[in-house]
């Protein structure tokens, strides 16, 4: 028998062992995404739930899927709108699956109602500026004994280097390029520290595009938290600017009509000091570098066609741009 990398488990198992763990007997399961989790939507006679699973080679630790959910069972308790853990019969909420290439571990989440809503106008993105502000207000006191990877310097640049310098070994000369802008990014970073980051839980992916759900009254639900930890808030916060950037399409005066109305909402529930909006420019650049290392890893699920030599190239373009 071959070596699987990476296995999709059949809508029907997952209906099957559901209704076997859960006071839920599913009548639909329908696989919904591919990605760095593989995630299905299920429906009983009354509700609709999300079943995630992790990949093996993702979250390998059983304290690393342990570290979220209690943050998001706390953020509920808190009066935060958050898709949360269901638990099973047992009153566990980790599922430990065994499938070809080891095991993974699953769990059952309460569904995001609405739908993702574009955040393409100055009040949507007050609104999420708000949340935002409210889930990094609401963490202060949060602590964990799981064991879960910071977002510090070594997960955002030196692993990521790591995973570039291995997809580039055909093109040495434009790695010490991205390297040497790596060391500069890195070097502003630990410049502005010492000054006071701010650091405390981090959603770790808030783009503002498939992490929150909107119904038509603007009501909404956080969800999707796998990249969550204690890491710098400058950086979460840039997070939310890089996909701007993207999805304004070059329009540089509707990015910082929309990057104001997100501070403005932030800040009128939670300050942010100078040293953070100086450092936010900083941890854009080092979220691309750490988004073009996650190309790379995610080559044996989406395959290696579009991490080819046009991205490195367009990759390099971007970080010629460059300015600290």
């Amino acid at each position: 028998m071959l070596a699987v990398a990476y296995s999709t488990l059949s809508e029907k198992a997952i209906s099957d062992y559901i209704a076997e763990n859960y006071h839920i007997k599913p009548k639909e399961v329908n696989y919904l995404i591919r990605g760095i989790n593989d995630t299905y939507v299920v429906k009983d006679d009354h509700s609709k739930y999300v079943f995630r699973v992790y990949r093996s080679d993702w979250r390998t630790h059983e304290d690393e899927v342990a570290f979220e959910l209690e943050l998001l069972i706390f953020l509920k308790n808190q009066g935060i709108p958050v898709s949360y853990p269901i638990a099973k019969i047992d009153g566990n909420h980790i599922n430990t699956l065994y499938v070809p290439e080891g095991k993974r571990f699953g769990v059952l989440f309460s569904y995001a109602d609405g739908e993702e809503t574009p955040i393409d106008n100055e009040n949507i993105s007050l609104l999420f500026g708000k949340a935002v502000a409210e889930l990094h207000q609401k963490t202060t006191n949060f602590t964990s004994n799981k064991q879960r990877s910071e977002l510090n310097l070594e997960f955002l640049i030196d692993h990521p280097l790591e995973v570039i310098q291995k997809a580039m070994v055909h093109r040495s000369e434009d790695f010490i390029f991205i390297e040497e802008v790596a060391i500069k990014l890195k070097n502003r970073i630990q410049e502005l520290e010492p000054k006071g980051l701010d650091w405390g839980i981090c959603h770790g992916d808030l783009h503002g595009n498939q992490n929150i759900s909107f119904c038509n009254d603007l009501t909404y639900t956080h969800y999707d938290f796998d990249i969550c930890g204690y890491g710098w808030r400058a950086y979460d916060i840039a997070e939310f600017r890089l996909a701007r950037q993207y999805h304004t399409n070059g329009d540089k005066e509707l990015l910082e009509r929309l990057w104001s109305a997100f501070l403005e909402g932030y800040t009128s529930i939670r300050e942010l000091s100078q040293n953070d909006l100086a450092a936010i420019p900083v941890f854009v650049w080092i979220r691309e570098l750490w988004l073009m290392g996650l190309c790379f890893q995610l080559r044996h699920i989406d395959g290696g066609i579009d991490t080819g030599d046009d991205f490195i190239d367009e990759k390099i373009d971007i970080f010629k741009k460059v300015q600290l």
